[in-house]
């Protein structure tokens, strides 16, 4: 995790600040540490090497710099310790635009139709690729179901991002049709939904910025869909995955195993780094997006939590009790970021089933 900190775990443990008191001094730090790297990309809550709360930093160390700014390095904000975590990429939005004539071969089993719907699964907003042209070139926006919930007029619907299932603003509520597993046609048997409701996302300005209070802060990333297939829906995932029903939702907590399941990595598990934490500018085909509350997930076991068509999969508590704690948005090849699922629920009107 870089120079996070050093000295006895023990001893940093006993004089660790709490984690909430962190959290509350994030923003100005997050403002003073963007200011002095311009590479940095989030700024979150986290562990040091030597196990106290402090501020931790994603920096895109391959990020290129116009001449004559300079770099600093910031080690401590009001006294508490600065670390950094180093990537290659900047953090982007993980749904999958697939070219259909491609030929590509699925790998995982939740790209194919499955009938009752369940978690995990791919899905297309059709009618956004037909409005955009995408349809036309034999392309498709793909993404995940994340989890089965009961939308506020106390139906049965599902939650995904806002740029799988509504297109970046564009979507028609009640009549953008959601398709499982995903057509360059519309037809009665692929269809699994109707787009009911989204959290519209703000865009900013390519120079935009949060020490300059021009960057347009989200919470979510979230969107919610009418479950409309004749056989239903389960909360459950593929038989095949062995894992527990997805089942109420908490707030993420630093350094808890947690798992998701999505249409292009399948199942991969990781632990939450920082919560919460700051994010951006995040790329979106609309635009640069900015988040706060969010957390930053690392994977386990040498592989990438996730990649692009990943988006809107569930982070789940890897405990065995199925609580979802997040919603997954975005990443950066090494790092994964999500938005935390109680705020997606509230800004909804939902709960989970």
């Amino acid at each position: 995790m870089g120079n996070g900190g050093g000295g006895g775990s023990e001893t940093a443990a006993r004089r660790s600040p709490s984690p909430e008191f962190v959290a509350s001094k994030l923003m100005k730090a997050a403002n003073k540490i963007y200011a002095a790297d311009p590479r940095v990309r989030s700024v979150g809550v986290g562990l040091s090497q030597g196990g106290a709360y402090g501020f931790i930093a994603v920096r895109n160390i391959e990020a290129k710099l116009p001449d004559g700014v300079e770099v600093r390095t910031i080690e401590q904000h009001e006294g508490i310790a600065v670390g950094f975590i180093d990537s290659t990429r900047d953090p982007e939005s993980l749904a999958a635009v697939i070219q259909a004539s491609s030929g590509q071969v699925s790998k995982m089993p939740e790209q194919g139709r499955h009938r009752p719907l369940v978690c995990g699964l791919q899905i297309q907003n059709f009618d956004d690729d037909l409005r955009t042209g995408l349809i036309s070139k034999e392309q498709m926006v793909l993404g995940t179901l994340g989890c089965f919930i009961r939308l506020r007029n106390g139906e049965v619907g599902f939650l995904s991002n806002n740029h799988v299932v509504a297109g970046e603003n564009r979507g028609v509520r009640g009549k953008d049709r959601i398709l499982q597993s995903g057509s360059l046609s519309i037809s009665a048997v692929e269809q699994g939904g109707i787009l009911s409701d989204f959290v519209r996302l703000r865009f900013s300005s390519a120079m935009a910025h949060p020490t300059l209070g021009t960057a347009r802060f989200n919470v979510v990333d979230a969107g919610c869909v009418k479950v409309t297939v004749e056989r239903g829906c389960r909360q459950k995932y593929l038989a095949g995955r062995k894992l527990p029903t997805p089942h109420g939702a908490d707030k993420p907590r630093v350094g808890e195993k947690v798992f998701k399941v999505g249409r292009t990595t399948g199942l991969t598990r990781g632990i939450v780094r920082l919560t919460p934490a700051v994010v951006g500018p995040v790329g979106y085909a609309s635009g640069p997006c900015w988040f706060r509350r969010s957390m930053l997930i690392e994977s386990e076991g040498g592989k990438f939590f996730s990649e692009k068509g990943d988006s809107g999969a569930a982070i789940v508590r890897d405990d065995g009790t199925g609580t979802v704690i997040g919603l997954l948005f975005a990443g950066d090849g090494t790092q994964t970021w999500a938005c935390p699922i109680e705020q997606v629920l509230r800004m909804l009107k939902c709960k989970i089933l």
